[in-house]
């Protein structure tokens, strides 16, 4: 079971080109071509950790399987890699 570092996780997923939003939430947006892909929501706290639930819902939201987003929150996955993913599964136009 993996646990990630909220700082870390926030950092990384930035890098691969998501946006924060300054919404009630902190809301991590991924956008292609201009368009809104997809969101997922992070807590506005420091560093704390992220267990295996609220990986998996992070998972889910990001169109990977846990695993793929471990692995695209802990960097070895580069943004490359998570656009094919995600053209693979339809979502991108």
């Amino acid at each position: 079971m993996a646990v990630l570092k909220s700082s870390d996780t926030l950092k990384n997923l930035k890098q691969k080109g998501f946006m924060e939003s300054n919404r009630d939430h902190k809301f991590l947006e991924f956008y292609h071509s201009g368009k809104l892909i997809l969101h997922t929501k992070i807590s506005h706290g420091g560093n704390f950790d992220i267990g295996d639930a609220l990986i998996k819902k992070m998972a889910e939201q990001c169109k990977l399987s846990r695993n793929e987003f471990v692995d695209l929150a802990k960097c070895p996955m580069k943004r490359e890699r998570y656009l094919e993913i995600l053209k693979e599964k339809n979502c991108l136009q």
